[in-house]
């Protein structure tokens, strides 16, 4: 199914999206991330994963660096990223500056996070 998600979506042009990929020098994937642009303004980290023998490397906060500073030439200025509360990578998300984001009563909405400022965002992912 996600084979055949992932066909459909390169198989249209679709300016709104991209896709960073790290591979291997023999090539294996390693690790992706796609990014959303919602608006003139917002955007959406889509999707983010790196294998797990990668992990705990610095690929993830580069590859996010690479996101945020495509977004920043868009002129895209807030980013957010929706993920269930208990997976393990939401850790990521807040050691990299993320904040929860809030449901519509104001309770907060664990797993789902915001950043406001991509500038500061990129200036933590080390770009």
């Amino acid at each position: 199914m996600r084979e055949w998600q992932w066909r459909d979506l390169f198989s249209k042009k679709d300016e709104t999206w991209f896709i960073i990929l790290l591979e291997k020098k023999s090539g294996g994937l390693i690790g992706f991330a796609r990014g959303v642009r919602l608006s003139d303004s917002e955007a959406d980290l889509n999707k983010i994963y790196l294998l797990r023998e990668y992990q705990r490397l610095g690929l993830g906060k580069r590859l996010l660096g690479v996101v945020v500073k495509r977004f920043l030439t868009m002129g895209i200025s807030k980013m957010h990223v929706i993920a269930e509360a208990g997976n393990p990578s939401c850790w990521f998300y807040e050691k990299m500056g993320g904040k929860n984001m809030r449901n519509d009563d104001g309770s907060i909405n664990y797993g789902n996070y915001e950043w406001d400022d991509l500038k500061k965002l990129a200036a933590i992912c080390g770009d």
